[in-house]
């Protein structure tokens, strides 16, 4: 029988236990306070302290709500526009930029578990990019040409090869051999883990309701502890910026929207992919697990108003039916599938597209955030730049796109 559920549920990344905070009044007085504790906040406090800063706290609220335990495990090179509609809006110039530069930051998350020894499941073994109409298969094909002449190595996958791989109903595909997966519970778990074992100070269930510069400090307004103040604050809320900074919500920079992933319990099928992949311009995403699931999200698009503008975080059962059917219609499996987990996320999508990184309404107040998609490496490779930014080192000329000053 069809999982149903009908209230907030687990994703499956969360059997494996998230480390929490404590529950006692977060120190203050000085030091840098990191606000949020997802991919965004952990990797802050992580190259904040590799930067130099040693008074470091982080705080999180709603913890088990994080958009980083409820993703699809991807790290993708690229933006979530294909390399046409990148060069269409932005030009040539800053499309290869950025996209070299999302390349970097991939690496980053590869290194960074190399460099900690963590038991991430990471595997670089590429993305599959596929078209499920003529006018999708044509944008395909005019980005891999694109991505050809900047020197990026990908190449087109027909028809044919699709279905033997075990698709249908499908145009063709761009794959691209370096883009990876791991599980981003683990991933998240091992970074913190590092950070605590070297002085960061972290407390769980602090909601935070303002953040304001006074005089020559930050001051975080919380419940249940009242007022908190530190030398710098960095926003790491993603989608929930907005209810913490004024400078996020006046100027819109991020709105929320839901997204959804259903996976399944494990198959007898035989995946022939086994990397990341996505159809329809991204807009349905999906990945083969370790144990043999199918682990497949979005179809928002298909919906009134696409799932933006809202914080409410339980499934839609319309985008839930509309996946199990983009499955019937994209997938050869031939055995009935049972669905064990069915849940959503809040995402935040960018106002420019891009992340914004970098300080906002004072020197003393930074912030990281607004991925729109691909968060999991951006948001770890953001927090390097973040970092490098407050600690005055040399940045790439490519920061001037995720200037929040500048949207």
């Amino acid at each position: 029988m069809d999982f149903k559920p009908e209230v907030f549920t687990p994703s499956y990344w969360m059997e494996v236990p998230a480390i929490e905070g404590q529950l006692t009044r977060p120190r203050d007085g000085g030091g840098v306070l990191v606000i949020g504790s997802g991919l965004a906040g952990v990797s802050s406090a992580y190259w904040l302290r590799e930067a130099g800063f040693d008074d470091l706290s982080m705080i999180d609220f709603a913890l088990p709500h994080a958009a980083t335990f409820r993703n699809c495990g991807h790290i993708l090179y690229g933006t979530v526009e294909s390399m046409q509609a990148m060069v269409a809006l932005h030009g040539r110039e800053a499309a290869r930029e950025i996209w070299e530069f999302s390349i970097g930051i991939c690496h980053e998350v590869r290194d960074t578990i190399k460099r900690l020894n963590l038991d991430a499941d990471y595997k670089q073994s590429g993305y599959l990019v596929m078209a499920i109409d003529e006018t999708e298969d044509k944008e395909i094909k005019e980005s891999i040409e694109l991505l050809g002449s900047m020197g990026f190595e990908n190449h087109y996958v027909d028809a044919a090869k699709l279905r033997q791989l075990g698709f249908k109903n499908v145009h063709g595909a761009r794959f691209e051999a370096g883009s990876a997966q791991a599980h981003p519970m683990k991933f998240r778990n091992g970074v913190l883990q590092n950070c605590l074992d070297n002085g960061l100070a972290y407390h769980s269930n602090v909601k935070v309701t303002a953040v304001e510069e006074e005089g020559d400090h930050v001051v975080v307004v919380t419940e249940p502890w009242g007022r908190l103040r530190y030398d710098a604050v960095v926003v790491a809320a993603n989608a929930y910026n907005p209810l913490l900074s004024r400078y996020f919500a006046e100027r819109r920079l991020v709105e929320p929207f839901r997204g959804q992933i259903i996976t399944s319990k494990p198959l007898r099928h035989d995946f022939k992919v086994r990397h990341p992949h996505s159809f329809d311009h991204g807009y349905e995403y999906a990945l083969v697990t370790d144990d043999n699931r199918l682990m497949i999200g979005g179809w928002r698009n298909n919906t009134p108003g696409g799932e933006v503008g809202t914080y409410d975080i339980d499934p839609n059962e319309n985008v839930v039916q509309g996946l199990k059917d983009f499955v019937h219609q994209h997938y050869a499996i031939n055995e009935a599938i049972e669905w064990e987990y069915s849940w959503a996320g809040i995402m935040a999508a960018s106002k420019t597209g891009f992340p914004f990184i970098g300080p906002t309404t004072s020197p003393r107040i930074f912030t990281c955030a607004g991925f729109t998609g691909h968060g999991f490496s951006w948001a770890h490779g953001s927090a390097k730049l973040l970092a490098d930014i407050m600690a005055g080192n040399p940045i790439p000329a490519v920061s001037k796109y995720f200037n929040p000053k500048m949207a």
